[in-house]
């Protein structure tokens, strides 16, 4: 009789060993898989937050980018109320300005190249503008200035959908007045 109350004994300890043997194998399987799902989390938490920074920072250039445009378009039209030179050179250094974000959060080369040209654009343009000052007699050269500045725009606005995943096609640049 000793020996089957031992033998139960030894047999329900290694019953609540195997017990709890178990039971910490699931739990440490557990804790994994929620610092697995805690890892994916974070990877897409971040992934978001990247998306938002380089949207926010596209959309902010592409703002500048556009102020200046409506800018210019007033300053070279017969309109009596202007823009000065140096609100211009002001929306100017804006869109610089909006610039270094965009290199700060790009991630792809198509953009950050796009984004280059859109400077030179700008800095083609405030020459012209300087141009314009000191010899109005030189001309309009706003219908020209205004393509360079659009088809630049494009490629960035297209590049920045591209690597934002932004569905729907690449629009090319349309002059007012063609035929799409």
């Amino acid at each position: 009789m000793e020996t089957s109350a031992w033998l139960t004994s030894v047999i329900g300890l290694a019953g609540v060993m195997l017990g709890g043997l178990v039971s910490f194998a699931v739990s440490h399987q557990q804790i994994r898989e929620a610092r697995s799902q805690q890892a994916d989390d974070a990877r897409r938490e971040r992934f978001q937050r990247s998306e938002d920074r380089r949207f926010q920072a596209f959309a902010d250039f592409i703002s500048s980018h556009r102020a200046v445009q409506n800018a210019l378009h007033f300053y070279y039209s017969q309109t009596p109320i202007k823009p000065s030179a140096s609100d211009i050179v002001a929306l100017l250094q804006s869109g610089y300005n909006s610039s270094a974000t965009v290199f700060l959060v790009v991630e792809t080369e198509r953009t950050r190249e796009a984004c280059v040209e859109v400077l030179r654009v700008l800095q083609h343009t405030q020459d012209i503008v300087s141009d314009y000052n000191a010899s109005p007699a030189k001309g309009n050269s706003w219908t020209e200035l205004n393509v360079t500045m659009g088809r630049a725009m494009r490629e960035f606005q297209n590049a920045a959908r591209a690597e934002l995943d932004v569905n729907g096609p690449e629009s090319p640049w349309i002059e007012r007045g063609q035929v799409e």
